[in-house]
């Protein structure tokens, strides 16, 4: 049985925008997807390195028409920016008070955009953030990844009100392979090859 033409279009920021942080010579996420999808489906990436949630309008104005697919990995950028919240926690209990606010914000923002994104004549998926980043410092390796799941749990939230199906990129990229040797931030070309599988087994069955 053959599988329906797709035109999947990758927003957001660097974990579709990667093509810096991969070893020379290796294929960023978007490459990575033309080159693993069936034959007859295309690809474009409209996601900016260093993007944030309100950057994603400006963005759109670049969707090819015929977009079947609008893939979005966003928030991780946002998250960096209260990341000085981190030196205030001493133990996994102070999380919830500590980012109350910054969460409520970034729920108010991220809804607002799925909201834009569900006016779309297309199909639209959502990456969570990833949660096993390599971080040099102690603080982040200890607090981060719950305080990134805090603000997944938004993401879900925001997403599965509306029905819109989640990739959940912390269950993806685990290894410390995942992530490139250049930002541990982003997706190396291991990483960004096991996305574009996760990616495309979705596309396949939807």
């Amino acid at each position: 049985m053959s599988v329906p033409r797709k035109h999947v279009v990758l927003a957001g920021d660097s974990i579709f925008d990667n093509d810096g942080y991969v070893r020379s010579g290796e294929p960023g996420v978007i490459e990575q997807l033309r080159r693993s999808m069936p034959t007859g489906w295309s690809a474009y990436k409209i996601a900016v390195d260093g993007d944030c949630i309100r950057d994603v309008s400006a963005q759109l104005g670049e969707v090819p028409a015929q977009t079947t697919d609008l893939v979005l990995s966003v928030g991780g950028n946002d998250m960096i920016g209260h990341s000085h919240l981190m030196g205030q926690v001493r133990e996994l209990s102070d999380l919830p008070d500590i980012l109350d606010a910054a969460k409520a914000d970034f729920a108010c923002q991220y809804g607002a955009l799925i909201e834009r994104l569900c006016a779309l004549p297309m199909r639209i998926m959502v990456c969570t953030v990833y949660t096993a980043i390599p971080f040099k410092e102690l603080q982040f390796r200890a607090f981060a990844p719950a305080a990134i799941a805090a603000f997944n749990d938004v993401i879900a939230e925001e997403a599965g009100r509306r029905g819109i199906p989640v990739l959940r990129l912390e269950a993806i990229c685990t290894e410390h392979g995942d992530f490139s040797e250049h930002s541990p931030i982003e997706p190396s070309a291991a990483g960004g090859q096991k996305i574009v599988d996760a990616l495309l087994r979705h596309l396949q069955a939807a």
